[in-house]
């Protein structure tokens, strides 16, 4: 019976056609984003509003991904869809700022009766990747990808649409983030270098007049360059979360010990939950949780890689980019790398619509991905045993 079982699950698993590593890779670090949420909230006022939170927001992110896996990623590939998708993030970018501030920030759109909140700029770094990945495409069909007025300006009005919007909130992270897309998916779909070497001075210039001009970000740079300068102030959050990463040393306290998120380490749930893995798991775990998703940077480009079009290439590269990138941003603000940015960990921090948001866009991904295998047995003739 035994055998049996085991035959059926592998004939489920072979009918699925998933990339196994990518989704077990990504449920994983749900399943431990949910376990450490439960440990770093547990000094919160409602310690199991925030498990309950992320296990109902896992499940629905879990259900989108499994759904959008089953659908043809060349649907997309649509005018009608692609601006339609761009239309409805521009407005919700622009509804943000009818609600109450949070934080100081009108990020979030609130429905205080379901005490749901949501956040539209998650939403705009699909609809980015997608809109991206179709029109180059499509410029290289038409073979004007080396046109700078046919493609690159075209694509940068879209981006600078996008990143306007949300930079207002403000939202300086994530605005760097779809640049970094953009760029990603330029240098994937084969753009002439000397276009890139012509944005790079504008991208600087915006980005050093957003910290130059703005007073608290430029405080907030100086304070990342010397932390101690305002212990008690605006260096009180990269201080407290140096020292629960020193404080874990190589093998950690142990699980729910640790001592900063008892009120001393701000937001340990969501943006500084990397501190507290390192605290309680140590270096050992820290750099486990790195190395994972390096493992699944390589999965995704690997999908891109074996993916059976240009289309399926650029959406395996934007959303690998997207997922990968955000971590990067918030291990490095931990680890007091980066100036402070409120960005949470993917799959792992607290955070119902970014959870929700990677998760589907995961299932793109994995549809890319099951094309590209299909496309390897059939076309090919190559061996999914010999390529793993």
């Amino acid at each position: 019976m035994a055998e049996q079982a085991r035959k059926n699950f592998l004939q489920t698993i072979e009918e699925l056609r998933w990339d196994l590593w990518l989704g077990v890779t990504t449920i994983g670090l749900v399943i431990f984003g949910v376990v450490m949420v439960y440990s770093a909230s547990a000094a919160a006022a409602k310690p199991y509003k925030f498990l309950v939170s992320q296990i109902m927001w896992a499940l629905l992110g879990l259900a989108a991904m499994i759904t959008l896996q089953r659908i043809d990623y060349h649907r997309y590939a649509q005018p009608r869809f692609i601006f339609g998708f761009l239309g409805l993030c521009v407005l919700l970018l622009m509804v943000v700022f009818l609600f109450p501030t949070v934080n100081g920030a009108h990020r979030w759109i609130v429905f205080r009766s379901l005490s749901i909140s949501a956040q539209p700029s998650e939403l705009a770094k699909v609809a980015l990747v997608l809109f991206l990945a179709w029109f180059l495409a499509e410029r290289e069909r038409h073979k004007e990808l080396e046109n700078f007025w046919a493609t690159i300006l075209p694509a940068s009005v879209i981006v600078g649409l996008l990143a306007a919007l949300i930079v207002k909130e403000p939202d300086l992270g994530t605005t760097l983030m779809l640049g970094v897309i953009f760029v990603a998916m330029l240098f994937a779909a084969g753009a002439p270098l000397s276009h890139l070497y012509k944005l790079a001075p504008v991208g600087v210039a915006v980005a050093a007049l957003l910290v130059l001009k703005v007073a608290w970000r430029l405080e907030r740079v100086k304070v990342f360059l010397d932390p101690e300068r305002d212990p008690l102030g605006k260096g009180y959050q990269p201080l407290q979360s140096l020292i629960a990463v020193g404080s874990g040393g190589t093998d950690g306290l142990g699980f729910g010990l640790s001592r900063q998120k008892l009120s001393f380490l701000p937001a340990p749930q969501s943006d500084y939950i990397f501190a507290v893995i390192s605290e309680e798991l140590g270096l050992t775990g820290a750099i486990t949780l790195v190395l994972v998703f390096g493992f699944f940077l390589w999965r995704g480009l690997r999908a891109g890689h074996r993916a059976p079009d240009r289309l399926g290439q650029l959406i395996a590269v934007g959303i690998t980019t997207a997922i990968v990138t955000q971590a990067f941003f918030n291990i490095s603000v931990a680890l007091n790398l980066v100036p402070s940015k409120g960005i949470t960990l993917p799959f792992v921090s607290a955070g119902g619509s970014s959870l929700l948001v990677m998760l589907a866009a995961v299932g793109i991904l994995l549809n890319v991905s099951e094309q590209g295998k299909e496309m390897g047995r059939v076309g090919d003739g190559e061996s999914e045993s010999g390529d793993e």
